[in-house]
C-alpha cells in the first residue's frame, strides 16, 4: 500500500495584523516652536516582519493511498490506515491599537517636533523568537500505558488465573497418587473410618477441590478462546502538566514602530517596569484497539479437556467410596496436573507475543505563550494617555507516533517470525 510523506505551511494572523503607523518629523530653526521649518518628513506604513518570524502552521503526516479508495467506495475499514504526524504552529501576537504621542525639543540647535500615530507594544516583537515547549519522549510513555490498560483478557492474565484457581494455589499433586489405595480402603472399612477426621471425608474434600479446579480452568480456558481475535478498545490519560512563571525583566519605555521614540518620552517620570509570564501546557494520551491470538486445540489443552470431563461426576453429587470407585479412572487427576502446569507454561510463553494491538497511537499536545506586559504608566507624552500593549509569544506542538502491533519498543523490522505469523493470523499487516 503506497504512502507518502507530506508537509503543508499554513499563515497564522499574528501582530504585523494590527492598525498601520503614521509618522511626522519637522525640523525648525531657529531652536523654538515658531521657526522655519528645515525638513519635514512623514513616514507611514503597515507592520512587517521578517518572513521567518511570521505566524505559520507547518504540519507533517502521512498520507495513504487507502483513504483515497475508502472514499471513493463509501465502505467500512476495520484496519489501520492512520500514520505518524507532527504539527508546529508559531505566532507573535498583540491586541495593539492606535495610540497618539506627541513631543519637542531642542536637538542640535534645531527645534525637532515628532507626532506618531499607531501601536505601542510593551517589548518589540521583532526582537522575539519562539521558545520551543519541552516535548517528552513519547515511546516509554506508549509502552507505560499499554502496560496500565491492556484488557484483562491478556493471556499472562489467564496464566494467573488457573494458577490461583483453587484457594490461591493449584491443589498440591502428591496426595493425588494415594486416592486410589485410601478409596479402597474407605470402601472396605466401616463407619468408624468414614467418620475418621483422617478418614473419608478429607479425601473426598479433596477430590472435589481437585475437581473444581479442572472443571473451572476448562470454563477459564474456553471462554478465552472464543474471544480470542476479538478487538478492545482502551485509552490512557496522563495527567496534565501546566506551570505559570512570572519574573521581572527591568525598567523598559515600551517599543514604538519608529527609530527613535525619545522626543516623545518625557524623562522627568518613572519607568515603568516590564513583566515576562510564562505558561506551558503539557497533555500526553494513548488509544488503541487491543486483541490476542490463543492457539486453540495445542496438546496440553485436550488432555485438560479430557480431565475436565471425567471431573464432572465429582461435582454436585454425595460422594461415597462405592460411586468414586466405580465412576472414576484413577489417572485423570494426575493427568490434570500434569496437563495443566504445561498449558501454564504455554501461556505464560504466548503472554509476550499473543497480545496485539489492531492499532495504536500515543500523542501530544503541548504549548508554551510568553508575555510580556508593562506595568505602570508609559512616559510618552501627553504623560497617562498612552498605554503599552502586552505582546505574547506562542507556540503549539501536536505529535502523534504510531505503535506496531507488539508495541512501542520494537519496529516492523525487529519482529520475530512468530510475531509475524501472530500479526497476520490477525489480519494485521504492515502499511506501507
Amino acid at each position: 500500500m503506497s504512502k507518502r510523506q507530506s508537509v503543508r505551511m499554513m499563515p497564522i494572523p499574528d501582530w504585523t495584523n494590527g492598525p498601520n503607523w503614521r509618522q511626522r518629523r519637522v525640523i525648525r530653526y531657529p531652536p523654538n516652536a515658531n521657526g522655519a521649518i528645515i525638513t519635514d518628513d512623514n513616514f507611514s506604513g503597515k507592520l512587517t516582519t521578517k518572513p521567518e518570524l511570521r505566524g505559520r502552521k507547518v504540519t507533517s503526516d502521512e498520507n495513504h493511498g487507502l483513504w483515497v479508495q475508502r472514499t471513493r467506495l463509501r465502505g467500512p475499514f476495520a484496519g489501520d490506515i492512520g500514520g505518524n504526524f507532527t504539527s508546529f504552529s508559531f505566532a507573535v501576537i498583540s491586541e495593539a491599537a492606535n495610540q497618539h504621542t506627541y513631543g519637542g525639543d531642542v536637538w542640535f540647535s534645531n527645534w525637532l517636533e515628532s507626532d506618531y500615530h499607531g501601536p505601542i507594544y510593551a517589548v518589540d516583537p521583532n526582537s522575539l523568537l519562539h521558545d520551543e515547549a519541552n516535548l517528552k519522549n513519547l515511546r516509554p510513555l506508549g509502552t507505560k500505558a499499554i502496560a496500565e490498560i491492556k484488557p484483562t483478557n491478556n493471556v499472562a492474565n489467564l496464566a494467573v488465573d488457573i494458577a490461583e484457581i483453587f484457594h490461591g494455589q493449584i491443589p498440591k499433586l502428591p496426595g493425588v497418587p494415594s486416592w486410589k489405595g485410601r478409596t479402597n480402603l474407605a470402601k472396605a472399612a466401616g463407619d468408624e473410618y468414614l467418620n475418621s477426621a483422617f478418614g473419608w471425608e478429607p479425601l473426598a474434600a479433596d477430590m472435589r477441590d481437585v475437581a473444581y479446579a479442572a472443571a473451572n480452568a476448562h470454563k477459564l480456558l474456553s471462554a478465552y478462546e472464543r474471544n480470542s481475535g476479538k478487538v478492545v478498545r482502551r485509552r490512557y490519560e496522563f495527567p496534565v502538566e501546566t506551570t505559570e512563571v512570572t519574573e521581572v525583566v527591568g525598567p523598559s519605555d515600551g517599543f514604538l514602530y519608529t527609530s527613535d521614540p525619545s522626543d516623545c518620552i518625557d524623562f522627568s517620570k518613572p519607568r515603568p517596569v516590564l513583566y515576562k509570564t510564562t505558561k506551558t501546557y503539557s497533555r500526553v494520551w494513548f488509544s488503541g484497539a487491543f486483541t490476542y491470538h490463543l492457539p486453540v486445540g495445542y496438546n496440553s489443552r485436550n488432555g485438560m479437556v479430557s480431565a475436565a470431563a471425567k471431573a464432572g461426576p465429582l461435582l454436585g453429587i454425595e460422594l461415597t467410596p462405592e460411586v468414586v470407585w466405580n465412576a472414576l479412572p484413577w489417572t485423570w487427576a494426575a493427568d490434570w496436573f500434569s496437563n495443566a502446569g504445561d498449558v501454564v507454561s504455554n501461556l505464560s510463553d504466548w503472554a509476550v507475543d499473543g497480545l496485539v494491538m489492531k492499532w495504536g497511537y500515543i500523542m501530544e499536545h503541548c504549548s508554551k505563550s510568553t508575555t510580556y506586559t508593562l506595568v505602570g504608566t508609559p512616559r510618552f507624552k501627553p504623560y497617562g494617555t498612552c498605554h503599552a500593549s502586552p505582546v505574547t509569544v506562542w507556540s503549539e506542538f501536536k505529535r502523534r507516533e504510531k505503535a506496531t502491533p507488539f508495541g512501542f519498543e520494537i519496529d516492523w523490522n525487529g519482529l520475530s517470525p512468530r510475531q509475524l505469523a501472530i500479526s497476520a493470523a490477525l489480519g494485521i499487516t504492515r502499511v506501507f
